[in-house]
């Protein structure tokens, strides 16, 4: 539950109602999760009037000057509860994949981790597990945070958005170094 409020209330990926072209190709990217693909249509299908936009280029919904609706279909009562819904879902997957590396037991770390799983949960995976591998101490925030900060982009394949995944490790590392987890006994 926390990775899933972190990524809401942090917007690192962005707000209900963001809408951006997807770096990989002209499909529509969503929501606090930047959905996409068939992701992307599975929570398109879950709100009511949005089942329209289900297959559609960005170019496509820009040209038919729908922008505008979609992003107000996403940020409505209904969207924002349909995406809740599915990061909730997401987020089950993401703790249950990064449970295998072992050394990732620290829980404000695994927050943290999973905060970064929607760019791609295979790569934070592959990435994670690799610095373990490594001997990097992923029990430490302060090195998951530098990892992502100095190490991610180039892993990852994205030089081009280092500044911005520098920005992100350190608004992942400020929101998560300051959350109260007495509630769970920690």
């Amino acid at each position: 539950m926390e990775v899933a409020l972190g990524l809401i209330q942090t917007g690192v990926e962005a707000a209900y109602n963001g809408v951006s072209c997807s770096t990989a190709g002209d499909y529509p990217s969503m929501g606090v999760s930047q959905w996409e693909g068939p992701r992307g249509d599975d929570l398109l299908s879950r709100i009511q009037g949005a089942e329209g936009f289900i297959g559609m280029t960005y170019s496509g919904i820009c040209d038919s000057g729908n922008l505008e609706m979609l992003e107000n279909l996403l940020g409505s009562e209904a969207g924002q509860e349909a995406q809740k819904n599915k990061l909730a879902e997401d987020c089950i997957d993401y703790i249950g994949t990064l449970q295998s590396i072992q050394t990732l037991d620290d829980s404000r770390c695994m927050i943290y981790a999973g905060m970064w799983c929607p760019t791609s949960l295979s790569v934070v995976h592959v990435f994670l597990q690799h610095r373990e591998d490594r001997g990097y101490d992923l029990r430490s925030l302060e090195v998951m945070r530098d990892l992502f900060r100095d190490q991610y982009a180039t892993a990852a394949g994205c030089e081009d958005y280092a500044e911005g995944y520098s920005n992100r490790a350190e608004a992942t590392f400020n929101y998560v170094s300051e959350l109260d987890l007495s509630a769970y006994g920690i």
